[in-house]
């Protein structure tokens, strides 16, 4: 069994998972789910979980990952649990440099800028507001801070993953 703790939205969860004959088993802090998992593509992945079906798309950044659920984003960062117990010990503690980023989670274009440098955020905060796909996403600070950069503008077109507000 592996065990990780994921960290999305100021929000710290326990993931233990494990595989055996009867499929894949993934805890999620108190609870329990049978996962049926396919990768479709080196990104894209089919999850059928307690029944229901979710498409998952996984884009790595620098920071964090940024899980697109059924189109939806989450910024989440993943630690296997024993390698920070062991970071911990030895005295590191968070390797992070105290900066957390909001990334385009695919290509599209910036509809709206919420927040500007020197605003304050708090976690689940809309920063700004990407269209990609004929729809419009509202990606939120993952954490409590300053808005130190906003690296956009209105009406450009970003990339996936490239990296849209920078926050302290």
């Amino acid at each position: 069994m592996m065990t990780y703790i994921a960290t999305s939205g100021g929000r710290e969860h326990r993931l233990d998972v494990r595989q055996d004959r009867e499929g894949l088993h993934v805890r999620l802090d108190d609870r329990e789910y049978p996962v049926d998992l396919l990768r479709v593509d080196p990104s894209l992945y089919s999850l059928l979980i307690g029944g229901r079906s979710y498409e998952i798309d996984v884009l790595e950044t620098e920071e964090a990952l940024v899980v697109l659920v059924d189109g939806q984003p989450f910024q989440v960062e993943i630690q296997e649990e024993q390698q920070r117990r062991l970071r911990a010990a030895a005295g590191k503690g968070e390797t992070k440099t105290g900066k957390r980023i909001v990334t385009a989670p695919m290509p599209g274009k910036v509809v709206k800028l919420l927040v500007k440098p020197g605003d304050a955020v708090q976690p689940g905060d809309g920063v700004v507001v990407v269209e990609a796909m004929k729809m419009e996403n509202e990606l939120k600070a993952s954490t409590a801070g300053t808005v130190k950069e906003v690296r956009v503008e209105e009406g450009k077109a970003v990339s996936g993953g490239e990296v849209l507000v920078v926050i302290e």
